[in-house]
């Protein structure tokens, strides 16, 4: 019988054998932490990458090659399944993750051991200006002595996944390891054609238990212009992310969780700046009117006297019609499909 590894750490790939996959791999190989596997998917790539990580020839590297190329909520649904270790990690290609992530996750773990989640900030690159990482809000506040002594919080999972429909995304892959058992509780991965499975499901996960939220950022997210959204056209952008606020308020209904009164917590806790931030986003892609209202709601509290001219200043003009238009028109409340 196998041992059962710690950690599972899968990288679902495709034609990037010669580009970003060999640093992705080798941040794994590489990590402080030795108890793991690694599984390497390749989506019916056509480069290098078959013959790459077979010659590493490094037993911790279980390779699996699909062909012909399967749809992404697919491709990891069937990768989870293949997991045998206590917790797994989803990494993207052309991610890399601290050498010292897996050691981290599994002193939380230890530490925690009812969480479902561990998560941490990913730097993200800005070309010529370094690296930022941006940090999620704990209900009562961050405690900047708490940072610097590397102390988790401890998230309640609701209130962490509410967290979700903040356009920054403060907790992503690859920087989260989750209960292996709790992911299977679930089903996995919903195996349907949407690129919301990996937001979608993270969701549903936190219904079941707390996240452990570590400050130390747990890796970077590389930007380059093969990135998947920046080789998409606008019209695509607008529906995918309309589309993720659409399946995270069908998910929250499912499980019969309040988003909208969590959402209405959490908005109170952040800056003027930020919810308009936010409330930017929700208009700027037509999200649910629901959605924009309460985004609305909580700036008319937030900014007292100063809401109008706010409104028309910092979300302007076009945002405001956007929204009048969600006012007027059908609200979209069906998802959407690929096949890629």
């Amino acid at each position: 019988m196998t041992r059962q590894p710690r950690f599972t750490v899968a990288i679902p790939t495709y034609n990037r054998g010669d580009t970003f996959l060999p640093q992705a791999i080798q941040g794994v190989l590489q990590q402080s932490f030795g108890d793991f596997e690694l599984i390497v998917s390749d989506n019916g790539s056509k480069d290098c990458t078959a013959s790459y990580v077979r010659s590493l020839n490094d037993p911790r590297i279980r390779f699996i090659r699909r062909d012909p190329t399967i749809p992404a909520g697919e491709h990891f649904s069937a990768i989870a399944k293949e997991a045998i270790g206590e917790f797994f990690i989803l990494h993207q290609d052309d991610d890399l993750l601290h050498k010292d992530f897996l050691e981290r996750a599994n002193a939380a773990f230890q530490a925690n051991p009812k969480a479902i989640m561990y998560g941490s900030p990913i730097w993200r690159q800005q070309h010529g200006h370094g690296y930022k990482a941006l940090l999620m809000r704990p209900r009562n506040g961050h405690d900047d002595m708490a940072i610097i002594r590397d102390d988790p919080i401890l998230f309640d999972g609701h209130y962490a996944a509410i967290q979700f429909f903040d356009p920054i995304r403060h907790f992503m892959h690859p920087t989260l390891a989750v209960s292996n058992s709790a992911l299977v509780s679930i089903g996995g991965f919903d195996p349907g054609t949407t690129y919301q499975t990996d937001l979608v499901t993270q969701a549903r996960l936190l219904f079941k238990g707390p996240l452990i939220y570590d400050p130390r950022p747990g890796g970077v997210s590389r930007v380059h212009p093969g990135n998947f959204m920046r080789t998409q056209a606008r019209a695509f952008r607008k529906r995918f992310f309309l589309n993720s606020y659409i399946e995270l308020i069908d998910t929250f209904e499912k499980a019969g969780v309040s988003w909208q009164s969590l959402l209405e917590e959490y908005l109170s806790r952040l800056t003027e700046p930020e919810i308009i931030a936010c409330l930017f986003e929700w208009t700027y892609y037509r999200a649910p009117l629901e959605l924009q209202k309460t985004g609305f709601a909580a700036l008319r509290r937030k900014s007292g006297k100063r809401y109008y001219r706010q409104c028309l200043t910092k979300l302007g003009p076009r945002n405001l019609a956007r929204h009048w238009l969600s006012r007027w028109s059908a609200a979209p409340s069906s998802t959407w499909s690929s096949d890629r």
